[in-house]
């Protein structure tokens, strides 16, 4: 790779996001804007972002009640913390 080339290179970070509460309601609002949503971790990779999603949502699906952490969780998502969606009310939910 030729030198010139090298700072066009970027690394994307990636969020693990949880949809916010509502109050005074205590309600899950999962068509908020991504920009609404709350990070609960980064990662380096999309794979690690995924892998941790999929790790959190294993240990909460079996339970039949859950709670209102519970339930955030299992709405999770992952997105790079470069996507737009994240810094503009102006984007719909996907």
């Amino acid at each position: 790779m030729k030198l010139c080339h090298i700072g066009g290179l970027t690394l994307v970070g990636w969020c693990l996001i949880v949809p916010p509460v509502s109050e005074p309601n205590q309600v899950l609002d999962k068509n908020a804007p991504f920009s609404r949503w709350v990070t609960i971790e980064t990662y380096d990779t999309a794979a690690a972002c995924r892998n941790e999603l999929a790790k959190l949502t294993a240990v909460i699906s079996g339970n039949i009640n859950l709670s209102l952490v519970q339930r955030r969780a299992m709405s999770a998502k992952c997105l790079a913390a470069d996507d737009p969606r994240l810094h503009a009310d102006n984007f719909e939910v996907y």
